[in-house]
């Protein structure tokens, strides 16, 4: 609604009066400079309404912050996080990605100039499994490779490699929302052999098996024109279930009861494991 106001003003004609630009003296205050540096701003990917107040609810109770979180609605169905301090805002830039009713939450750092209308959701992180590389084939380097041609490569899971089970690759890729999820590619070694290599994604949301695409299901498909005659392409074996063995120090816990950003224990001494899947338990 706000949008279609904005994109009717921009067609009006505007007197010499409107035309006439105000040049802002005063600096902006240290401390609202501050409180946007420690902000996210969210949404959820999907295309139903949700219910926000049970979305804030139970991301104050995955996050434990209490009073130290504020959400504040700003228009679009965005909601702004604001942290109490830094280390709580990267903690769940990087501990993601995070689900709500199995709909994912798009996450955007703040940068100068941001609004509610002009901020673009396009990407989001996700750990991939690569199943089938050779051994030869188990290094950074690949992974890079094969992460760039799916999205933005992040980084690999080094501490899967070396665990005492390694049955497939473990690397973190930022992953277009508009775009298909990807089944896996055929690498070609340096010797010209092609080796086909099959992807699983963790804690994938709802995608349609028949687009590929995540924030809807089949049955609400607007790609495919004949969705009861059309043959999916996608399925429940593109996800992960359960646990991931090895890991990197991230979080992995899909259970209550684990610790958070807002936990007393807050040293890097640890590894230390958090709720990922959030699960609404108040009403509206």
């Amino acid at each position: 609604m706000e949008q279609d106001v904005v994109n009717s003003l921009q067609k009006l004609c505007l007197t010499k009066e409107e035309e006439a630009e105000i040049s802002i003296i005063a600096n902006s205050r240290v401390d609202l400079l501050d409180e946007c540096s420690l902000s996210l701003f969210g949404r959820l990917l999907s295309d139903r309404q949700q219910n926000q107040r049970a979305l804030k609810s139970t991301l104050r109770a995955a996050w434990k912050m209490g009073s130290k979180l504020r959400i504040i609605e700003v228009g679009n169905n965005t909601l702004q996080f604001k942290f109490s301090s830094r280390y709580q805002m990267e903690w769940v830039q990087n501990s993601g990605p995070w689900n709500f009713e199995n709909n994912l939450l798009l996450l955007y750092r703040w940068k100068k100039g941001l609004t509610s209308e002009n901020i673009v959701f396009t990407h989001s992180p996700f750990w991939v499994q690569l199943w089938g590389l050779p051994f030869e084939l188990m290094s950074e380097g690949v992974g890079r490779d094969i992460g760039n041609s799916m999205g933005r490569f992040s980084e690999i899971d080094k501490r899967a490699n070396q665990s005492e089970e390694v049955k497939f690759m473990r690397i973190r890729v930022d992953l277009s929302i508009y775009k298909p999820l990807r089944k896996g590619r055929n690498v070609v070694g340096m010797d010209g052999d092609k080796y086909w290599v099959h992807y699983k994604y963790e804690r994938l949301p709802t995608f349609c098996f028949l687009c590929g695409k995540m924030g809807h299901d089949d049955k609400h498909c607007h790609a495919c024109l004949d969705r009861q005659n059309a043959t999916p392409q996608y399925g429940d074996w593109l996800k992960v279930f359960g646990k991931s063995k090895g890991g990197n120090g991230r979080p992995r816990c899909f259970s209550n009861g684990c610790h958070s950003a807002g936990s007393d224990n807050q040293s890097g001494g640890k590894d230390q494991m958090f709720e990922n899947t959030l699960q609404p338990s108040l009403e509206a």
